[in-house]
């Protein structure tokens, strides 16, 4: 079954782009975890359909981080993604609002995981941008 490479749903949006060869995954709104995996199941299936491991992941109207939508994204999918896409390389460039990179300084029970995710010896490359012409710049700038 053939994926549009366009999908929108009340709670996400999810798009290709062949020219810049990356996938967006926009979210809309904050999202229970349950809501979150079933996003990123699409992203997944779409990123396998098209082969495309250059992420654009916009949280900035995703709320306040939250603790275990970052720990199963970190633990599980993220790993997942990594084995799956197997032997292309993933990167992931992360959109945040200025309250989200505030809480990472003053939220002690998230900032541990988010640091985490973001580690260096993660099996994926990532980065945090507060605009969306930074974070494309950076996703075409990585090797395909």
């Amino acid at each position: 079954m053939q994926l549009p490479h366009t999908l929108s749903t009340p709670d996400y949006q999810l798009q290709y782009r062949p020219d810049l060869q990356l996938l967006i995954l926009r979210w809309l709104r904050p999202l229970s975890l349950p809501d979150m995996q079933a996003s990123c199941r699409q992203l997944l299936a779409l990123a396998l359909e098209c082969q495309c491991a250059h992420w654009l992941l916009d949280g900035r109207r995703e709320g306040p981080l939250n603790l275990p939508v970052t720990q199963w994204l970190t633990e599980e999918f993220f790993p997942e993604a990594v084995r799956s896409l197997a032997p292309h390389p993933l990167f992931l460039a992360a959109l945040r609002s200025p309250a989200r990179l505030q809480q990472l300084s003053s939220d002690t029970t998230v900032a541990p995981a988010v640091h985490r995710a973001l580690a260096p010896e993660q099996p994926y490359h990532t980065a945090v941008f507060l605009t969306e012409a930074e974070a494309l710049a950076w996703l075409t700038a990585q090797p395909h």
